[in-house]
């Protein structure tokens, strides 16, 4: 990089947004925010990815972590689209960038490998 005076707000755009992938938890409203591009002034969004709540102390029934966080395209915070990324293709490529061999022999191996042809 030359020097600051050359720097533009892009470039760091440029440098975190397809480098750094965040994991979100499965019902937080505040996931919408890393798809709204509306907001920020470079409309890009960030790479935030499903992080399930199975886990938790606090989830009473594990069946339904999935449909609490599709409430975001209920209730108009996310599209569909969105959602897909949020479970599906951000982490696939997250795994898939450091190991491109990530999913290979295991349930999802052909659909990931249709995913990627697609991208």
């Amino acid at each position: 990089m030359g020097s600051v005076r050359d720097q533009r707000v892009e470039d760091i755009r440029d440098l975190f947004v397809p480098n750094f992938y965040f994991g979100c938890e499965a019902d937080d409203r505040m996931n919408a925010w890393a798809f709204n591009t509306q907001g920020e002034s470079l409309r890009c969004a960030s790479q935030g990815s499903f992080q399930s709540d199975i886990g938790h102390w606090d989830v009473p029934d594990v069946t339904e972590v999935v449909a609490e966080a599709y409430e975001l395209v209920e209730k108009n915070l996310i599209t569909e689209e969105d959602f897909r990324d949020f479970v599906l293709t951000n982490a696939v490529s997250f795994y898939t960038s450091m190991n491109p061999e990530f999913f290979n022999r295991t349930v999802v191996e052909k659909d990931v490998k249709k995913l990627l042809e697609l991208s």
